[in-house]
């Protein structure tokens, strides 16, 4: 006698749970989903969607990795009490602002300049090259979803990054270097403050004369410790947060 076997295959769909996670992100932003209250259960959320648990499970654990949900076991899923925002961001991220938004937001950018030009000598001094060796000179203001959120300088040796143009620059940097050039990205060293808003600002940021500008500083290496970016970004006040997250050990 022959037994007929039938096996049910999920297929991930990885735009449709990264789509999900989007939405329901947006909720827990908009006040929808309250910090501490319940999100509805996966069999609901499914329904919502129009898609499978499997698929829900995926979106939320894209959430539980940003700490915008916490899992209770017996009692389901739940805001986070002090959930971040969509645009806050760990200092321990850094993957240049277009990878760090995109499953939240739509990332635009106009380029205000692109030269090639001899370093300045506090510029030799953070980049470790020579005075004869040029560099990019790269500034940009960045957007999520048609608001502006970051003006960008970025000063990069020709010696290490090789090949910009004014397209990639308009587009992901950080994309091109590791996928065109083939270079790991290591680490990156910050330096975070607070300045009153200048006239760029004003311009492109739509800031007010007397607001409030975050203002970051980073070095960011290479794998094999060579400094590829010397940077200076200026944030809105009221766009999100660096957020420091660290773990408590259990003694």
């Amino acid at each position: 006698m022959e037994v007929g076997l039938s096996f049910s295959v999920e297929v991930f769909n990885i735009s449709l749970y990264r789509e999900i996670a989007k939405k329901i992100r947006t909720k827990i932003k908009n006040g929808l989903y309250k910090p501490g209250e319940p999100l509805p259960r996966q069999k609901e959320l499914a329904l919502e969607y129009k898609t499978s648990r499997v698929t829900i499970q995926k979106a939320l654990d894209i959430l539980f990795n940003e700490n915008l949900i916490v899992r209770k076991q017996g009692s389901g899923t739940f805001v986070s009490p002090n959930s971040l925002s969509a645009l806050d961001i760990l200092s321990s991220q850094y993957g240049g602002t277009t990878k760090l938004f995109s499953d939240k937001a739509n990332v635009s950018t106009l380029v205000l300049n692109f030269a090639i030009r001899l370093p300045s000598l506090k510029e030799c001094e953070k980049l470790n090259i020579l005075e004869t060796m040029p560099v990019y000179d790269i500034y940009r203001l960045r957007n999520l979803d048609e608001e502006p959120y970051e003006l960008d300088r970025s000063i990069m040796p020709l010696s290490v990054i090789s090949g910009l143009n004014e397209n990639i620059v308009k587009n992901s940097i950080f994309s091109f270097i590791q996928n065109k050039l083939n270079l790991e990205i290591g680490s990156s060293l910050r330096k975070i403050g607070a300045d009153k808003a200048k006239q760029d600002d004003i311009k492109y940021l739509k800031c007010k004369p007397n607001d409030p500008v975050l203002q970051i500083s980073q070095t960011v290496s290479l794998k094999d410790g060579r400094i590829f970016e010397y940077s200076h970004t200026r944030h809105r006040y009221d766009k999100g947060n660096i957020v420091v997250f660290n773990k408590v050990p259990i003694l």
